[in-house]
């Protein structure tokens, strides 16, 4: 196994990581009355569905935008552990997930270039 094929593993892991933690978290964490779950999995899993295929399928523009994604999850996730709530596992795993993600999916992208620009030389 190749550091290209090790970062895309990586990513899936963590994409797949990041989307599971969520769907928990919505689904078996209390909140609030106000806010139906509904509305939770469609703000905080249904961006997650967008970039899906194109991580499937290992394409490098996808992992690029994606990862500009998970920016936007860590800052949640950022938010939620200063918020101090009851729960802290959540939000962590959210922190840990998204940036495993933004790192591997940047040098996924890199280092697939690299590997493009040197076989055709």
């Amino acid at each position: 196994m190749n550091l290209v094929q090790a970062l895309r593993i990586l990513s899936l892991i963590s994409f797949f990581g990041l989307m599971s933690s969520l769907l928990v978290w919505i689904l078996l964490a209390e909140h609030s009355e106000n806010f139906p779950v509904a509305a939770w999995l469609i703000i905080g899993v249904m961006p997650l569905l967008f970039p899906m295929r194109g991580i499937l399928y290992g394409k490098t523009y996808t992992h690029a935008w994606a990862s500009f994604l998970m920016l936007f999850y860590l800052a949640h996730g950022i938010g939620e552990l200063y918020s101090g709530d009851a729960i802290i596992w959540y939000p962590l795993f959210e922190v840990l997930f998204s940036s495993i993600f933004f790192i591997a999916a940047n040098l996924y992208v890199r280092s697939s270039a690299k590997l493009r620009r040197n076989s055709q030389t």
